[in-house]
């Protein structure tokens, strides 16, 4: 049986995963550092060191999922749900004051 092998991805296509993966790792980790500290339990300080370091990890493993999808408008379609529902998640857990 022979093993198909898929072409190698262009110079672009790379870019393109590149630019999700640091672009879009960043917009993420901001906003899981804006939304979580409203959404852990905890003191003030403890909540915002927490989501800091969450963001931290949550940076890291979107760089390395963008390369996983096959289509590089997938990678964009999930970091951009993902960020939307962690800034919607900050904006409503944030309360009036």
């Amino acid at each position: 049986m022979a093993l198909v092998r898929a072409p190698a991805p262009g110079r672009a296509q790379v870019l393109n995963r590149i630019v999700a993966g640091l672009g879009g790792g960043y917009a993420v980790a901001a906003a899981a550092a804006f939304a979580l500290p409203a959404l852990l339990p905890g003191a003030a300080v403890e909540t915002v060191v927490a989501a800091q370091l969450i963001a931290y990890v949550l940076f890291v493993l979107v760089a390395l999922w963008s390369f996983v999808p096959r289509r590089g408008a997938h990678v964009w379609a999930g970091i951009l749900v993902t960020a939307g529902a962690l800034l919607l998640a900050g904006l409503m857990g944030s309360g009036p004051g």
